[in-house]
């Protein structure tokens, strides 16, 4: 019988959901990563600006499932800002496409406040305050600190030094039920232990996000993990 296996599609110029997934899969050593990429670089170019490349989306799921992928997710954070009622509809394309369940970074997110029963959140993002607000604003919780790092260019988030990253997440703690960092690839993955200890609220990295949900899409037990973050330890 073959290795269970996750799919993961992530933006063309990410480098750290890959990064990742190396971080967190060998506390899985009996299930495989298996990565696709769709057009997105630069500044937002490759995809349209108000919605999804569909088509695109629909073919790198159904290579996933040439591998025989137990799930498939859109690692990436759009969603969120373009209204979730989007990433719904891609999720039933990716599920149909692959032929098993789909998922998105932010569905799992909206999901994840509402099971926390998050109602107030910080949020530290990759873009300028303007675009931080717009993500803020499709989730279901109130922003009560929001830092923008004013990144643009989406190649160049996966540089961030943590320990700014770290900075920020403490600066919008305050009042919130818990912090979003909010980029897939912003390398927050080994910073959530410490700060989620320091803070003594669940902090969850957004790349890390979608590789629990695909996780558990594909009726994998993410509890060996649980060392990684409060996200993983859920039952």
């Amino acid at each position: 019988m073959p290795r269970p296996a996750i799919g993961t599609i992530l933006p063309s110029s990410n480098r750290m959901v890959e990064r990742t997934l190396a971080g967190i899969l060998p506390l899985f050593p009996g299930v495989d990563g298996c990565v696709a990429r769709i057009p997105y670089w630069g500044q937002g170019l490759g995809q349209p600006r108000d919605g999804y490349d569909i088509a695109g989306f629909r073919e790198a799921a159904r290579l996933l499932g040439h591998a025989g992928v137990g799930a498939v997710c859109w690692n990436g954070t759009r969603g969120a800002a373009l209204g979730l009622e989007h990433d719904r509809a891609l999720a039933a394309a990716m599920a149909e496409a692959a032929g098993c369940p789909a998922t998105t970074t932010a569905l799992a997110t909206a999901s994840l406040l509402d099971r926390l029963g998050i109602r107030r959140f910080g949020m530290v993002a990759q873009g300028p305050i303007d675009e931080a607000a717009a993500h803020a604003a499709g989730l279901p919780a109130e922003v009560v600190g929001l830092r923008g790092f004013g990144i643009r260019d989406n190649a160049a988030s996966s540089a961030v030094d943590p320990a700014s990253i770290a900075t920020l997440v403490r600066e919008v703690a305050a009042g919130a039920d818990a912090v979003l960092i909010w980029s897939t690839n912003l390398p927050g993955l080994s910073l959530v232990p410490g700060l989620e200890a320091e803070l003594g609220l669940p902090v969850l990295d957004s790349a890390s996000v979608g590789i629990w949900a695909c996780l558990r899409e594909a009726g994998i037990d993410t509890r060996p993990a649980a060392r990684l973050g409060r996200l993983f330890s859920l039952a």
